[in-house]
Protein backbone atom coordinates (compact mmCIF):
# COMPACT_ATOMS: atom_id res chain seq x y z
CA UNK A 1 0.00 0.00 0.00
CA UNK A 2 2.84 2.26 0.85
CA UNK A 3 4.46 1.52 -2.09
CA UNK A 4 1.02 2.45 -4.40
CA UNK A 5 0.86 5.83 -2.24
CA UNK A 6 4.43 6.43 -2.99
CA UNK A 7 3.63 5.52 -6.85
CA UNK A 8 0.78 7.70 -7.15
CA UNK A 9 2.19 11.02 -5.63
CA UNK A 10 5.17 10.51 -8.09
CA UNK A 11 3.03 10.35 -11.33
CA UNK A 12 1.11 12.80 -10.45
CA UNK A 13 4.21 14.88 -9.82
CA UNK A 14 5.35 14.13 -13.00
CA UNK A 15 1.83 14.78 -14.68
CA UNK A 16 1.84 17.71 -12.82
CA UNK A 17 5.32 18.90 -14.39
CA UNK A 18 3.87 18.01 -17.96
CA UNK A 19 0.30 19.68 -17.28
CA UNK A 20 0.72 22.14 -20.09
CA UNK A 21 2.11 19.42 -22.71
CA UNK A 22 -0.25 16.57 -21.66
CA UNK A 23 -3.23 19.11 -21.83
CA UNK A 24 -2.53 20.20 -25.47
CA UNK A 25 -2.05 16.59 -26.86
CA UNK A 26 -5.18 15.66 -25.41
CA UNK A 27 -7.00 18.66 -27.21
CA UNK A 28 -4.94 18.06 -30.62
CA UNK A 29 -6.28 14.51 -30.14
CA UNK A 30 -9.75 15.57 -29.18
CA UNK A 31 -9.84 18.42 -32.42
CA UNK A 32 -8.38 15.26 -34.90
CA UNK A 33 -11.55 12.99 -33.61
CA UNK A 34 -13.25 15.65 -34.51
CA UNK A 35 -12.38 16.32 -37.80
CA UNK A 36 -12.18 12.55 -38.13
CA UNK A 37 -16.12 12.21 -37.61
CA UNK A 38 -17.04 15.20 -39.46
CA UNK A 39 -15.31 14.12 -43.13
CA UNK A 40 -13.61 10.67 -42.09
CA UNK A 41 -15.01 7.95 -44.81
CA UNK A 42 -14.92 5.47 -41.90
CA UNK A 43 -17.29 7.80 -39.89
CA UNK A 44 -19.93 6.24 -37.38
CA UNK A 45 -21.71 9.30 -37.89
CA UNK A 46 -24.50 9.07 -40.73
CA UNK A 47 -23.72 11.23 -43.66
CA UNK A 48 -26.62 13.21 -43.50
CA UNK A 49 -26.43 14.50 -39.67
CA UNK A 50 -22.46 15.32 -40.77
CA UNK A 51 -23.83 18.38 -42.29
CA UNK A 52 -24.24 20.07 -38.82
CA UNK A 53 -21.80 18.32 -36.65
CA UNK A 54 -19.99 20.76 -34.96
CA UNK A 55 -17.87 18.58 -32.93
CA UNK A 56 -17.86 16.33 -29.38
CA UNK A 57 -18.83 17.50 -26.07
CA UNK A 58 -16.34 17.35 -23.62
CA UNK A 59 -15.52 17.80 -20.09
CA UNK A 60 -12.69 19.79 -19.51
CA UNK A 61 -9.38 18.21 -19.47
CA UNK A 62 -8.52 17.88 -15.97
CA UNK A 63 -5.47 16.08 -14.89
CA UNK A 64 -6.74 14.55 -11.73
CA UNK A 65 -8.32 12.25 -14.34
CA UNK A 66 -4.98 10.75 -15.24
CA UNK A 67 -4.39 7.26 -13.10
CA UNK A 68 -1.77 4.89 -12.79
CA UNK A 69 -2.83 1.75 -11.86
CA UNK A 70 -1.51 -1.51 -10.74
CA UNK A 71 -2.51 -4.69 -12.07
CA UNK A 72 -3.43 -8.19 -10.76
CA UNK A 73 -2.97 -10.12 -13.96
CA UNK A 74 -6.04 -12.54 -14.62
CA UNK A 75 -4.91 -16.41 -13.91
CA UNK A 76 -7.87 -18.04 -15.42
CA UNK A 77 -7.87 -18.79 -19.72
CA UNK A 78 -12.03 -18.56 -19.39
CA UNK A 79 -13.46 -16.22 -22.05
CA UNK A 80 -16.10 -14.06 -21.07
CA UNK A 81 -19.29 -13.31 -22.81
CA UNK A 82 -20.67 -9.11 -22.68
CA UNK A 83 -24.13 -8.54 -23.90
CA UNK A 84 -24.04 -5.51 -26.82
CA UNK A 85 -26.20 -2.86 -27.52
CA UNK A 86 -27.79 -4.95 -29.94
CA UNK A 87 -28.99 -8.11 -27.42
CA UNK A 88 -26.24 -10.01 -29.27
CA UNK A 89 -22.82 -12.05 -27.40
CA UNK A 90 -19.18 -10.59 -27.59
CA UNK A 91 -16.29 -12.70 -26.43
CA UNK A 92 -13.52 -11.30 -24.36
CA UNK A 93 -10.88 -12.32 -22.16
CA UNK A 94 -10.08 -10.85 -19.05
CA UNK A 95 -6.57 -10.00 -18.66
CA UNK A 96 -6.00 -8.19 -15.61
CA UNK A 97 -7.66 -6.51 -12.49
CA UNK A 98 -6.63 -2.50 -12.30
CA UNK A 99 -6.28 -0.87 -9.23
CA UNK A 100 -6.14 2.92 -8.99
CA UNK A 101 -7.00 6.03 -7.38
CA UNK A 102 -9.07 8.97 -8.38
CA UNK A 103 -10.10 11.41 -6.22
CA UNK A 104 -8.56 10.28 -3.23
CA UNK A 105 -11.29 7.32 -3.41
CA UNK A 106 -9.42 3.75 -4.18
CA UNK A 107 -11.38 2.00 -7.00
CA UNK A 108 -10.84 -0.98 -9.91
CA UNK A 109 -11.65 -2.27 -12.95
CA UNK A 110 -10.91 -4.67 -15.18
CA UNK A 111 -8.82 -4.64 -18.34
CA UNK A 112 -10.47 -6.65 -21.29
CA UNK A 113 -9.17 -7.93 -24.79
CA UNK A 114 -11.74 -9.16 -27.61
CA UNK A 115 -11.39 -12.50 -29.43
CA UNK A 116 -13.07 -11.38 -32.58
CA UNK A 117 -11.83 -8.28 -33.54
CA UNK A 118 -9.13 -5.73 -32.07
CA UNK A 119 -5.80 -6.38 -30.73
CA UNK A 120 -5.81 -3.97 -27.95
CA UNK A 121 -6.79 -3.91 -24.05
CA UNK A 122 -9.51 -1.63 -23.39
CA UNK A 123 -11.46 -0.81 -19.85
CA UNK A 124 -15.46 -0.12 -20.42
CA UNK A 125 -17.27 1.31 -17.69
CA UNK A 126 -19.88 3.51 -16.67
CA UNK A 127 -20.03 5.35 -13.43
CA UNK A 128 -22.73 7.99 -11.80
CA UNK A 129 -22.56 10.39 -14.89
CA UNK A 130 -24.42 7.63 -16.94
CA UNK A 131 -27.77 8.53 -18.60
CA UNK A 132 -26.75 11.85 -17.28
CA UNK A 133 -24.34 13.83 -18.71
CA UNK A 134 -22.59 10.55 -20.26
CA UNK A 135 -24.02 8.27 -22.49
CA UNK A 136 -26.22 5.51 -20.56
CA UNK A 137 -24.61 2.52 -22.06
CA UNK A 138 -20.91 3.72 -20.83
CA UNK A 139 -17.82 4.59 -22.29
CA UNK A 140 -14.26 2.89 -23.21
CA UNK A 141 -10.62 3.72 -22.50
CA UNK A 142 -8.09 2.08 -24.27
CA UNK A 143 -5.50 1.33 -21.86
CA UNK A 144 -1.42 1.72 -22.25
CA UNK A 145 0.23 -1.39 -20.25
CA UNK A 146 4.16 -1.23 -19.28
CA UNK A 147 4.29 -4.79 -17.15
CA UNK A 148 1.78 -4.76 -14.15
CA UNK A 149 1.30 -0.93 -14.49
CA UNK A 150 -1.26 0.37 -16.84
CA UNK A 151 -2.30 3.87 -17.45
CA UNK A 152 -6.00 4.86 -17.19
CA UNK A 153 -6.48 7.90 -18.98
CA UNK A 154 -9.95 9.18 -17.88
CA UNK A 155 -9.62 12.48 -20.49
CA UNK A 156 -9.75 9.93 -23.34
CA UNK A 157 -12.82 7.94 -22.10
CA UNK A 158 -15.16 7.82 -25.32
CA UNK A 159 -18.06 6.76 -26.33
CA UNK A 160 -19.13 3.44 -28.31
CA UNK A 161 -20.24 3.89 -31.74
CA UNK A 162 -23.62 2.79 -31.20
CA UNK A 163 -24.23 6.31 -30.07
CA UNK A 164 -24.03 7.66 -33.33
CA UNK A 165 -25.43 5.02 -34.89
CA UNK A 166 -27.48 2.36 -34.53
CA UNK A 167 -26.33 0.15 -36.89
CA UNK A 168 -22.67 -0.15 -34.76
CA UNK A 169 -23.05 -3.28 -32.27
CA UNK A 170 -21.09 -2.44 -29.00
CA UNK A 171 -20.50 -3.98 -25.58
CA UNK A 172 -22.05 -3.38 -22.93
CA UNK A 173 -20.13 -2.52 -19.61
CA UNK A 174 -20.86 -5.71 -17.25
CA UNK A 175 -22.35 -4.37 -13.81
CA UNK A 176 -18.80 -5.11 -12.09
CA UNK A 177 -17.45 -2.45 -14.09
CA UNK A 178 -19.69 0.70 -12.27
CA UNK A 179 -17.17 3.33 -10.59
CA UNK A 180 -19.53 4.71 -7.83
CA UNK A 181 -18.15 7.99 -8.47
CA UNK A 182 -18.69 10.77 -11.33
CA UNK A 183 -15.87 10.44 -13.91
CA UNK A 184 -16.39 13.97 -15.59
CA UNK A 185 -13.56 13.65 -18.07
CA UNK A 186 -13.80 12.18 -21.62
CA UNK A 187 -16.68 12.67 -23.88
CA UNK A 188 -20.25 13.90 -22.80
CA UNK A 189 -22.94 12.51 -24.37
CA UNK A 190 -23.58 12.94 -27.98
CA UNK A 191 -26.43 15.66 -29.07
CA UNK A 192 -27.26 15.71 -32.90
Amino acid sequence: MKNQILLFILSMFVLASCAPKYEVEVQTERDKKNKQLKEGSGSPIPYDDRKTFEGLNYFPIDSSYYALATLTLTQSIDVITLKTSQGKDRRFKMYAKADFELKGKPLSLNIYKAIEDGDGFSVLFTDQTSGKTTYEVGRYIDVKINGLRAILDFNRAYNPYCIYDKKYDCPIPPTDSHLDIEIKAGEKIYKK
